[in-house]
């Protein structure tokens, strides 16, 4: 694929298996092509990395943490279960939403906590936020997180942990059962396939990834389907490519 792009003439043009289009600059369709090159340059330097939540990394991109914020305060779920808690930016993230409409908690699962990392969350979210050190993709993890739900709680699921599409299998088996009629499972970087070319990239992400376990996954569970939720104030289309996992929010009906 090769993309040129004619400033004088407000002009974008796509080469493609033979065939030349061309598309104006300011039109919806090279919105959608640039967005797509954008996320992945982006992406290989590192741009998702660099952004923080009460100084602690966050590592997302910016428009999923807007969106993720729409929809939990639409929502607002009385628990968020996320695994994957790294440096601990989105469990604050997540807390902090809790906060801001006075309800619901956090239960972050995270195979191996880094030093430091329990304390600076619990000294910034205090009782909002239980953490769980174990693998998300084993049965235990699941088990505690279910004694920490009270009856008639409206639950949400981020899966944020280790990408590789067995692990995300094992963690929609142990976690989509959680997910409240209403609400949603979301699942994070099924972009790689996107990234797989670039030079941080891996070549196994063009099978191996999210998205995969995602597709097995709603043909078993029907209830499930791919509803990223409308913007709350309207475009003129959709901006569904500035994401990192635009195809993995999961509504359960």
């Amino acid at each position: 694929m090769r993309i040129i792009i004619d400033t004088e003439s407000s002009v974008l043009q796509l080469t493609e298996n033979g065939a030349t289009t061309e598309y104006s600059l300011f039109s919806p369709e090279a919105f959608r092509l640039l967005s797509r090159q954008w996320i992945a340059l982006g992406w290989n330097l590192g741009h998702w990395s660099t952004l923080t939540w009460m100084g602690r990394q966050l590592l997302q991109l910016p428009d999923d943490v807007l969106r993720l914020a729409e929809l939990f305060w639409k929502l607002r779920p009385d628990v968020i279960v996320e695994t994957g808690v790294y440096e601990g930016g989105s469990t604050l993230f997540f807390a902090s939403l809790c906060r801001s409409y006075g309800a619901g908690r956090v239960i972050s699962i995270e195979r191996e906590l880094r030093p430091g990392v329990r304390v600076a969350i619990e000294q910034a979210a205090g009782d909002l936020v239980t953490l769980i050190e174990g693998d998300s993709a084993s049965p235990e993890p699941a088990l505690q997180v279910r004694r920490n739900i009270r009856p008639a709680e409206r639950v949400c699921v981020f899966l944020d942990s280790d990408h590789a599409a067995q692990h995300v299998a094992a963690e929609l088996h142990h976690f989509g059962p959680l997910v409240s009629p209403g609400c949603y499972l979301i699942v994070a970087d099924s972009i790689c396939p996107d990234l797989a070319h670039t030079p941080q990239g891996e070549r196994t992400w063009y099978c191996d990834h999210p998205g995969t376990a995602v597709n097995e996954f709603l043909v078993l569970h029907p209830e499930f389907s791919r509803q990223r939720p409308t913007a709350l104030f309207s475009a003129a289309f959709d901006f569904t490519e500035l994401s990192y996992f635009p195809g993995t929010w999961l509504r359960r009906d």
